[in-house]
């Protein structure tokens, strides 16, 4: 049982969720002290749709991935709400965006999750529509959510540098052993 839950525990997803946890709990709970939820929220919500956008690979990958998914998480929620009092350039405009986010997930599986992170964005961004300043103020804090995770993700990295190799690494020896068990070559020491 303390096995399983070690494993559990070392896992990338409970890594992953760790993360995304801590970058969208901390800001919710310090602007709350100060009586402002939305402004908690709007960082939350930022940091939580960037999240897909962070799969293992290098750190420089990582980063412009984290911060491309930002960008096209506060750019969608700016768009829709510029754009929603002007339902005839809103909706063959919201058409290409739509048709533009989907042919990301063409370029790999980083692009494919920030696509993702895009379009839930801009589904979102019809559930609470702002005016005026709020709306540059509402994709602002998003960004700074989706950028608030990324120092979150950096942080995890520079802890465990290794540990995405490491667990890969592993996983693909127990598997290797499965299959040599399974086909009998595998030698015994005598």
């Amino acid at each position: 049982m303390i096995e399983k839950l070690r494993k559990f525990a070392d896992s990338t997803p409970f890594a992953n969720a760790n993360k995304v946890m801590i970058a969208s709990v901390i800001p919710v709970l310090i602007f709350s002290y100060f009586d402002m939820f939305q402004v908690g929220f709007a960082f939350a919500i930022g940091a939580f749709l960037t999240y897909p956008g962070d799969i293992p690979s290098n750190l420089r990958h990582k980063v412009i991935g984290v911060l491309v998914a930002a960008t096209i998480v506060a750019g969608c929620n700016l768009f829709v709400n510029i754009l929603h009092p002007y339902p005839g350039f809103l909706y063959p405009l919201l058409a290409l965006l739509l048709f533009f986010l989907s042919m990301l997930s063409v370029y790999g599986h980083r692009a494919n999750m920030i696509a993702f992170s895009g379009l839930l964005s801009t589904s979102l961004a019809f559930g609470h529509l702002n005016s005026g300043w709020s709306i540059f103020t509402s994709a602002g804090l998003m960004f700074c959510g989706g950028v608030f995770y990324l120092i979150v993700s950096v942080i995890f990295h520079y802890i465990r540098p290794h540990r995405y190799t490491e667990l890969q690494l592993a996983s693909s020896l127990r598997q290797t052993s499965r299959y040599l068990k399974l086909r009998g070559d595998l030698w015994s020491i005598d």
